[in-house]
């Protein structure tokens, strides 16, 4: 018996032996699945031989150990703490709207919205990740400047679970938010908020920004002033700074001198289908259409509004001061954009095809907060380097002769209005 004993205790302590070396690399596939083969059956015999020796719970768990083989998958311990325990049970609001933008409550109500995309099944192997811990990975990446790494250790994933969940979360908002949040609602709310800045009958703002990029050089691209690679992102806002539209193209000389016509904006506007009901106000015998407002880059048209140049007239200065008042609406929404969003300040670490997700889901994240009056609590949304604006007349746009003449029209019937509204 004290032979069989020594035996069992030998075989049980090759057995752990074995379970170490399995780990190892240097072993071939097929060996290590032999071993463990082999030392599962010896266990398995073991227990109906001498039961009493080898416990069935024991027996159990080796035989199961040896049969499914080293742990390739998961065997790190990630810490979880961090979100679970501190962020989610003992963060007040301001803490919230500092590091993540938003406050808890509307938090939750985004992670309903997404629920429908975000939602994994959980399998045999591992529970998914939780929807709002999905959406916590996607915004810290996008408000800070952090990398990969510095994210997965906050939240206790691996470093290519959050590349894949941040992307994942974006192509979700652009999915299910995108035309819900982006867009003109309520025309006449518009109107009425640029009417009390001075503007009649305006129901938006164009400007542009650069988003900077990490990509390969592209034939035709140019290289901003800072040394990036840059894409060129075209928004209009309404008169609370929330985004009402939004173009991405690349930047370079062969593709800026089109991209302004190409607008399904600029189509929209020219037959008339942009703003619903298409309101319209007289001005003398002039009817003024729905107005967009840009800088003197942009073409001359009757819906769209740019500063006089040259030698101005005092009706002239007017017209431009009204129309400076209104256009920093814009500049201030671009600022508070990246200001939110840093990753948009930075450039971006992802592959080339998921930066338009990246944008848009940071432009209808930037509304939401918006419309829920979410304050920027970590220090001026402005300052040098936030906002990488595109250069006023760095462009210019070709217009026709049609579109200039009815355009002017407009445009001096609002400048002889705004004279004598003074």
């Amino acid at each position: 018996m004290e032979n069989i004993e020594a035996i069992i205790l030998v075989i049980l302590a090759t057995h752990n032996l074995v379970r170490l070396h399995l780990h190892r690399s240097g072993i071939a596939a097929r060996a290590r699945r032999t071993m463990r083969r082999v030392m599962a059956n010896h266990i398995s015999l073991l227990h109906q031989l001498l039961p009493d020796i080898c416990p069935d719970n024991e027996t159990r768990l080796m035989v199961e150990e040896l049969n499914a083989g080293p742990h390739r998958f998961w065997s790190r311990q990630l810490s979880q703490d961090w979100w679970e325990r501190v962020v989610l049970e003992t963060w007040d609001p301001s803490q919230w709207l500092q590091n993540f933008r938003m406050t808890k409550d509307t938090f939750l109500e985004l992670c309903e919205e997404l629920r429908p995309e975000l939602q994994r099944q959980t399998t045999t192997m591992r529970a998914p990740l939780s929807v709002e811990k999905r959406v916590g990975i996607a915004l810290w990446k996008l408000a800070t400047t952090e990398c990969y790494r510095s994210v997965a250790n906050h939240f206790g994933v691996g470093r290519s679970t959050v590349g894949e969940v941040f992307i994942e979360v974006c192509l979700a908002i652009e999915k299910l938010l995108f035309k819900k949040v982006v867009a003109l609602k309520d025309p006449k709310e518009v109107i009425e908020g640029f009417a009390e800045m001075g503007f009649p009958n305006c129901v938006g703002v164009m400007d542009r920004t650069h988003i900077p990029i990490i990509c390969t050089v592209r034939k035709g691209t140019s290289v901003s002033q800072k040394g990036f690679f840059p894409m060129s992102m075209q928004g209009t806002v309404d008169h609370r700074g929330r985004f009402i539209d939004i173009e991405l193209s690349w930047c370079g000389k062969d593709k800026d001198t089109s991209f302004f016509q190409n607008l399904a904006l600029c189509e929209a506007m020219d037959q008339q289908s942009f703003v619903p009901g298409n309101p319209t106000m007289t001005l003398g015998d002039v009817e003024i259409p729905p107005l967009i407002l840009g800088d003197a880059s942009y073409p001359l048209k009757k819906w769209l509004m740019r500063p006089f140049t040259g030698n101005l007239s005092p009706r002239e200065e007017q017209f431009n001061s009204r129309l400076s008042d209104c256009k920093k609406v814009a500049e201030h929404a671009f600022g508070r954009l990246k200001g939110r969003w840093r990753c948009l300040a930075t450039r971006l670490e992802v592959a080339e095809e998921n930066i338009i997700p990246v944008v848009v889901g940071s432009v209808v994240l930037h509304n939401i907060c918006e419309n829920r009056g979410h304050a920027l609590l970590d220090g001026p949304w402005a300052q040098d380097g936030v906002w990488d604006q595109a250069p006023e007349g760095h462009l210019k746009y070709p217009t026709s002769i049609e579109d200039a003449r009815d355009g002017n029209l407009v445009r001096e019937a609002l400048a002889s209005y705004f004279m004598s509204d003074s």
